[in-house]
């Protein structure tokens, strides 16, 4: 009788040229009412255009808006900015003197590459403080000066998202090219798309586009005028208004901060129900669990189902893929968790991970709703990147390999 599991090293069966992509399905993100996407509005700098005519414009239409705003810019006029906060705009913070690259000449006294972390910390912390001092609030969102996320330079550049993440709600960015994924996108590095200086004909392929796709669009412009440079019209804002009050549209138009909040809240109800794939980084000697909801689905007919938290397919050309940073290179037994029918059982699967593979026959479960876990062999993974291949063995025509619920890596002798 041939052995259920065997391991070998052996070259994959399926060839990367295979890229048929097929995302696995999570359900519509659940906008408020049933609105079809987020739309929010945000302006940099705090522009002396940006009171009035701006908000004054905005508040016509009851659409209220994030300003991020460098300190120093609104003291020219505190009470009309106190008002912006009274209306119920946003403020957000953009730093305290809106540091970006020395390659613009203006910048070159405040170099994001003369900067450090420490020195980026205390800055953002000094602006809340004055923004709190001069109107009352305090920055929960944060925008990106020049859209730029690092300090330093050559070998001492760094991030500054992680300080981002930990201070403020949400981080943004400037001129991006894509809207905001709401199950996917890191709060820290939302996407900003770039309003100024076009017409709302210009700025509505990018409103449909997030609407078809059930998106968060992230505007930025700078000031709020009828003409000139770094400028988000007037008669754009006033269509762009009423369109999005028009609730044949279905937009839900809220600050940047009021929309991360509902996001994060909708992940938090809905965390163990959606395939949203991601590297894992265990940390050392510890058991990994790879689960459907962090694995990658490609093939022409993968299914994600939330119901049971595992992933069905139903051709050759199907995989789930892992991907995983280890901080150490080890041995690791591998558990495998499936189901199938009595029916469907049978059928060769593979798993990869480099040129290692391991080979198997699906046994039976009991039934599609009745998981079981099994031990299928060990790996030797490498310290930092490994990526982990299940797929079928062979060819088939008809029924279905597998549910593929989640693989668990044991660490040997740990």
């Amino acid at each position: 009788m041939k052995s259920l599991f065997s391991v070998s090293v052996l070259i994959p069966v399926l060839s990367i040229s295979m890229i048929f992509n097929s995302w696995a399905q999570n359900p519509d993100f659940p906008w408020p009412e049933g609105k079809r996407m987020a739309l929010s509005l945000s302006f940099d700098d705090a522009r002396a255009s940006n009171p009035d005519p701006g908000a004054a414009l905005l508040d016509e239409y009851g659409v209220k808006a994030t300003f991020y705003v460098v300190p120093s810019g609104m003291e020219s006029d505190i009470a009309a900015w106190k008002e912006v906060v009274a209306s119920g705009h946003e403020i957000g913070n953009h730093s305290l003197y809106h540091p970006c690259s020395g390659n613009f000449v203006w910048s070159r006294n405040k170099a994001l590459e003369d900067y450090t972390l420490e020195r980026m910390r205390s800055e953002l912390s000094a602006a809340n403080e004055e923004v709190e001092r001069l109107l009352g609030v305090r920055p929960e969102v944060f925008a990106y000066p020049c859209g730029l996320t690092y300090v330093g330079k050559g070998e001492r550049t760094q991030s500054y998202v992680p300080l981002i993440a930990e201070m403020f709600l949400s981080g943004r960015g400037w001129k991006d090219e894509a809207p905001v994924d709401p199950y996917y996108a890191d709060m820290a590095q939302l996407t900003g798309m770039e309003m100024d200086n076009k017409s709302f004909e210009e700025i509505l392929p990018l409103i449909e586009a997030a609407a078809e796709n059930r998106q968060w669009l992230v505007l930025a412009g700078h000031e709020t005028r009828t003409e000139g440079n770094q400028t988000t019209y007037l008669s754009m804002l006033r269509k762009l208004a009423a369109y999005a009050n028009d609730p044949a549209n279905g937009i839900w138009i809220a600050p940047v901060g009021e929309v991360a909040k509902y996001v994060k809240e909708k992940r938090a109800e809905m965390e163990g129900n959606l395939n949203i794939p991601g590297i894992s980084r265990p940390a050392e000697g510890e058991t990994i669990y790879l689960t459907a909801e962090k694995g990658k689905g490609i093939g022409p007919d993968i299914k994600y189902m939330p119901e049971w938290n595992a992933f069905g397919w139903f051709t050759a050309e199907d995989r789930v893929e892992w991907d995983l940073d280890l901080p150490e290179k080890g041995k690791y037994e591998v558990w495998m968790e499936w189901s199938v029918s009595d029916e469907e059982a049978g059928k060769p699967f593979v798993l990869t991970s480099g040129e290692q593979t391991l080979e198997g026959i699906v046994k039976p479960s009991g039934s599609w709703e009745t998981f079981q876990k099994t031990k299928i062999g060990e790996l030797a993974l490498e310290e930092d990147f490994n990526r982990i291949i299940v797929a079928s063995g062979e060819d088939f025509d008809e029924g279905a390999l597998m549910d593929l619920k989640a693989l668990t890596l044991v660490p040997v002798g740990k």
